[in-house]
This record gives C-alpha cells, structure tokens and sequence, in this order.
C-alpha cells in the first residue's frame, strides 16, 4: 500500500510572518486562500518585494530543491491558508521522477539561486 502524502495545512493571520531569510528551508507552500509577500532585505530600512502570491500559487519550493537557507521573506498579506508540503514529502516524491528530468530541475534551481544572489549583490553596491 502506497504511503499517504503528508500534506498538512496552516492558517496566518494578516502580517504574521511564515518564514524569514536565512531560516531553513523546510517545506514548500501552496496557497488555499489569501495572499502572501515576499521580499528579500527585511533587516533594511526598504526591503525589495519580490513577488506577491495568491491562490493556487506555489512559493518557498527553492529551499527544498538545494538545502541552502531562505533567500527571502514570506508574510501574509491578509488571512491565509496554506498546504504545508513537507521537505521528506517533497524528497520523496522528487525520487519518483525520470532521473534526467530531476537533474535538469535540480539545475533551473541553481540557475535561479545564483541570479537572485547575483541580483543583490549589485543591488547592494
């Protein structure tokens, strides 16, 4: 018998705060209901918003792919539900995928995790 995925779910409240940089990547995120903010500076006096996700929207999954920290901010906007999808639920089901389909993924990643490192390194200067 075929093991049941460990999908849990999360309610926010408006302005609580999911996740921040540099914590670690444990679990992607689907949206149920609500809006979620990320950005990337938060210890500034002006962060950069990166993106603002609503329903149906994945965010966080990077973390998981690499196993490097946060690259930003993800707080609620308003009251939000979330599908918590674990890091050994994502391992696990990342297994079951064409070997050279995951190579080409697990190197988009990197590819999109140095162009955003890349990306605050000038905006810093």
């Amino acid at each position: 018998m075929e093991d049941q995925p460990t999908f849990s779910r999360i309610v926010l409240e408006a302005d609580e705060v999911l996740f921040d940089e540099g914590d670690e990547g444990d679990a992607a995120y689907i949206i149920v209901r609500g809006e979620v903010e990320i950005s990337k500076g938060s210890g500034t006096l002006y962060p950069k918003i990166l993106a603002a996700v609503g329903r149906g929207e994945i965010f966080g999954e990077m973390a998981l792919f690499d196993n490097r920290p946060r690259m930003a901010r993800a707080v609620a906007k308003c009251e939000t539900e979330l599908i918590c999808i674990s890091h050994e639920e994502f391992k696990s089901r990342l297994r079951t995928i064409d070997p050279v389909m995951r190579n080409m993924v697990n190197f988009l990643v990197l590819r999109v995790r140095s162009m955003a490192d890349e990306f605050m390194r000038t905006k810093k200067q």
